[in-house]
Order: C-alpha cells, then sequence, then structure tokens
C-alpha cells in the first residue's frame, strides 16, 4: 500500500487543467513563469483512515489585477471540476484574498480549501 500525497494530487489535477503549478515557488530564471500557482498542505487531521488538509493554493502573477483574476479562476474550477483520483470532495473555505509576498516583492492571492481524501492507494 503505498501512501497518498495529495499536494503531488491537487498539482497534478491543476496542471491537468492548463496551470502552471508546483509546490514550491519556481526559481528566479529568465525561464521561469510569469503566472504560477503553489500547492500547499497547511495542516488538517485524519479520522477512520480519511484525510481531511486544509490546503492553500496562491496565484502569483506580475500584477494584482492579474493575481486575483487567477485566483478566482482557480476558485472556479476547484468548485466545478470533478476531483481528481483519490480526493473525495474540495470546498473554500476562504479566499481569495491578497496575500502579496513582501519578500519577492510579488503580487499574490491565495484561497484556502477543505479536502477530503484517502490517505493510501
Amino acid at each position: 500500500m503505498a501512501v497518498f500525497s495529495v499536494t503531488e494530487a491537487v498539482v497534478a489535477w491543476l496542471r491537468a487543467m492548463g496551470y502552471e503549478a508546483s509546490s514550491l515557488v519556481p526559481p528566479d530564471a529568465p525561464d521561469a513563469p510569469a503566472e504560477f500557482v503553489t500547492v500547499e498542505r497547511q495542516g488538517g487531521g485524519v479520522a477512520d483512515m480519511v484525510d481531511h488538509p486544509s490546503m492553500t493554493l496562491q496565484a502569483w502573477a506580475p500584477t494584482d489585477e492579474r493575481a486575483e483574476a487567477l485566483a478566482n479562476g482557480l476558485r472556479s474550477v476547484v468548485l466545478l471540476e470533478a476531483p481528481p483520483r483519490g480526493i473525495a470532495r474540495v470546498s473554500v473555505e476562504s479566499g481569495p484574498y491578497r496575500f502579496y509576498d513582501e519578500m519577492t516583492r510579488c503580487p499574490r492571492y491565495q484561497l484556502t480549501l477543505d479536502v477530503t481524501s484517502q490517505i493510501s492507494i
């Protein structure tokens, strides 16, 4: 029995829908995407062999307007598209809201998801 990574599943799901998604911020390189999405698990617990993670999606873009538009698009797709294999349910707990990154000075919007998933495959 293999351990199920909800972060990897959400990243793959977003990539399949055309988003530049990763669990890490891309390196500052000339070929780095101008707009991208990071996926992070922020917490959550396990009960009866079912995982209930709290996940954040952060939409990064060159301008506040583009970051907000990207985050609003993410909110729509996670609510309207069927979740990937291994994930039973996704709901938006909060957001999107402005979450400016002081260190990189890059516009960023964030939304928090409540996810129900399996813990193994």
